[in-house]
């Protein structure tokens, strides 16, 4: 098992077998991926800020390959702050990336205003089982880098699941909770991808970008998707999560599908 998703490397970052995807033999998992760009731009970033969104455009395919990362401050104003990070591997951009983190500055509500949306889950992690293995002989992110419980034994699709990272995205940095939010809201067009679980596919279905949207930083290691998609006969599709923690729900995702013949 290797310490953590990324090592350093020269000047950059690189992927170990812990951080590969399910569209090619040395393609990295975008989830790993948006864990190593939001460590960074946070790393970055005021630690009296907090990160309420987390957006990455993955402009090529992921290699695993070295990756070069430049991050740099867009806005840094008394409540808000904007970081952008380039991931790029020799000499070409793979990804972009953005965060945007708000100063937290406590007030009264007023009476009627929106509140929280609702309780907590009717499920939880223990309830659920541990998601199968399609290749036992192969590391992927999934089982090496983030643990995945299933609402049915042996299914790995039907749009529901709990996800827990179990490796930094670097060595010596605990995750926080939106790289542990963006991490898991990456799999939301896998697990609505499919009824009962991977079949025999026509299609590859990747997503092109991720968006990340936090009502407040989730608690503990545990996160929850309830994840949709829709394909188009034109070649594209979108998905929408629902994330939430043991408390309830906290945020939104959306990943943007371009699907093609496998």
């Amino acid at each position: 098992m290797p310490e953590a998703l990324f090592v350093p490397e020269g000047d950059g970052y690189l992927p170990t077998e812990a951080t590969l995807g399910p569209w090619g033999a040395d393609l990295l998992h975008g989830g790993a991926v948006s864990a190593l760009a939001t460590t960074l731009m946070e790393e970055a970033g005021d630690p009296e800020y907090t990160s309420l969104r987390f957006s990455a455009d993955f402009v090529r395919a992921l290699p695993q390959r070295p990756l070069r990362a430049a991050v740099r401050g867009v806005r840094k104003g008394r409540r808000l702050e904007v970081l952008e990070c380039d991931l790029e591997e020799d000499g070409r951009l793979v990804a972009r990336c953005s965060l945007l983190r708000v100063r937290p500055q406590p007030l009264p509500l007023p009476e009627g205003g929106p509140v929280e949306w609702d309780g907590p889950p009717p499920d939880s992690p223990e309830a659920f089982h541990a998601a199968p293995k399609f290749f036992p002989e192969r590391s992927f992110f999934l089982g090496s880098g983030i643990e995945m419980r299933v609402p049915r034994p042996g299914v790995f699709g039907g749009g529901v699941g709990w996800f827990r990272l179990l490796l930094p995205a670097v060595p010596g940095r605990d995750p926080s909770p939106m790289a542990r939010a963006a991490a898991a809201s990456d799999f939301g067009n896998g697990i609505s991808g499919f009824s009962e679980g991977p079949v025999e596919m026509p299609l590859a279905f990747p997503n092109a970008d991720l968006v990340v949207h936090l009502a407040r930083p989730p608690l503990g290691d545990w996160i929850r998707l309830d994840a949709s998609s829709e394909w188009r006969e034109d070649g594209y599709g979108l998905t929408r999560s629902l994330l939430a923690d043991r408390d309830g729900t906290v945020g939104t995702a959306e990943q943007s599908l371009v699907l093609s013949a496998t």
